[in-house]
């Protein structure tokens, strides 16, 4: 799902910042960065999924549809993702995961892509030991490209979280779930800062 824009300038010429979108974030940049680029209505729940990773410990940024109107047209592709300020962001980032909605709503599962491959094997193995569903990243869904957003970080190499519709909604609404997912991938991440 695409919308009409090829980058943010693109789109601002259109929209209209606290009309159709909003941005959120993180008081304050690190080295940590959770980012849900098509959150609000574009991709339900992605934005409090991102916000929840992120808790008080990491940086988060959040670029919501807020339009009473079709809030697809807001959908920039993640390797053409430049707005302003998550690009500053990113400068100070070495561990960067961003969070998006598949649109399945019936099966509960994710998949992981990102050029971080050993980070990404890692989160699948706990996440699948935590009883979610890991599928194999399809074509279109893997984040290879070196311009993807979650690779834009200081090491050039991070995660994308594929979620479909039925987990988000599920993380949402079910507080154990909930907890099993957000907690099974933050203990991750601060064990990874414990090494580097």
């Amino acid at each position: 799902m695409n919308g009409p824009y090829l980058n943010f300038r693109e789109l601002q010429l259109h929209e209209h910042e606290g009309k159709d979108y909003q941005i959120m974030a993180s008081c304050n940049w690190h080295r940590v960065l959770i980012i849900a680029p098509h959150g609000g209505k574009i991709e339900y729940f992605s934005s409090q999924i991102c916000k929840w990773i992120a808790g008080e410990d990491f940086a988060w940024y959040s670029f919501e549809g807020i339009t009473n109107g079709d809030n697809r047209r807001l959908h920039i592709t993640s390797h053409n993702f430049d707005e302003p300020r998550v690009l500053q962001a990113l400068q100070e980032a070495y561990t960067v995961v961003t969070i998006h909605g598949l649109k399945n709503s019936s099966d509960e599962f994710l998949m992981i892509g990102g050029l971080d491959s050993a980070f990404g094997t890692d989160l699948q193995i706990a996440l699948q030991n935590h009883g979610f569903i890991v599928k194999e990243s399809e074509q279109g869904y893997r984040g290879e490209r070196t311009t993807n957003i979650c690779n834009r970080g200081c090491t050039g190499k991070g995660v994308q979280l594929e979620i479909s519709f039925a987990l988000r909604k599920r993380i949402f609404a079910d507080a154990e779930c909930r907890t099993r997912f957000i907690d099974t991938i933050r203990s991750l991440i601060k064990a990874r800062m414990f090494k580097e």
